[in-house]
This record gives structure tokens, sequence and C-alpha cells, in this order.
């Protein structure tokens, strides 16, 4: 028997196993996460939405987040798709940037305004000298 003949099948059970891996490391990151939901863990839901989880009913699957406060969310448990880790802390402002050098020394060197054009066609031809001549339109549209 040729190998040909087989190619199709041994191909498709690759095909298969690489896709049973990846629905089970799915379970297993969806398993993962429903283990970290619990009322007061910060969330991100999958249209972006950053809430803290109020209230989760097994239930019914539906979590009650509140985005800001008095806000709340009632939303399908799997829609959660991501639980925020709190030990990443995003500062306010960039006082606690402590390498200024760096930032400085990466910054590309800014242009002057005089140097740049006021528009981006401002170097073509005005649309509405059209006979070539240097004379500008100066008419009135009639009525």
């Amino acid at each position: 028997m040729e190998i040909t003949l087989f190619l199709p099948l041994i191909l498709l059970v690759l095909i298969m196993v690489f896709m049973w891996r990846s629905n089970k490391k799915n379970q297993e990151r969806q398993q993962q996460l429903r283990a970290q939901l619990a009322p007061g863990v910060e969330v991100m839901t999958q249209s972006g939405i950053y809430g803290t989880v109020v209230e989760i009913d097994q239930d019914l699957n539906t979590a009650i987040i509140e985005t800001t406060p008095g806000t709340n969310l009632r939303v399908h448990s799997a829609t959660i798709v991501n639980v925020v880790s709190p030990d990443v802390v995003v500062p306010d402002d960039a006082s606690s940037l402590t390498d200024d050098t760096a930032i400085a020394d990466d910054a590309a060197p800014r242009t002057d305004a005089t140097d740049a054009p006021a528009h981006p066609l401002a170097d073509e031809v005005d649309a509405s000298d059209i006979d070539g001549d240097d004379e500008t339109n100066n008419e009135q549209p009639k009525a």
C-alpha cells in the first residue's frame, strides 16, 4: 500500500488531536477563571468593561458587576474573560517614572511647525484653478 493513500487520514487525525488539545486548554483556562471569581474581584468583560464583582448566581450563570459607584450591570458569566490582577497598578501620572533620561533619549526629534506645510495638499494645485493660470476664481455663484 502506498503512503499517499493514508496521508489524508493521518492529516485528519493530527488536526483532530490539535483541536482536542486546544479545546482542553480553553476549558482549563475557563475553570481557573471561574475559580478566581468571587465578590470584590475586579474583572473585564468581552466588551472591555471593567468592574468589580458584586454577586455571582451560579444557577442562572449571571454576575452583577459594579462599574462605577452605584452603577451595577447584570451580565452573563461567560462574558467575563479576564480577572484583573491586583498587583498591576497603573499610576495616575508620570511621577513614578524613575528613568527620565531613557525616555528623553528614545523620543523622536520634534520638527518645527514652520517646516511642515499647513495642509497635506498645500503643495498641490488648487482644484478651482482648472485652466492653469495663476488668477484665482473670484466669481460669486449665481442663484
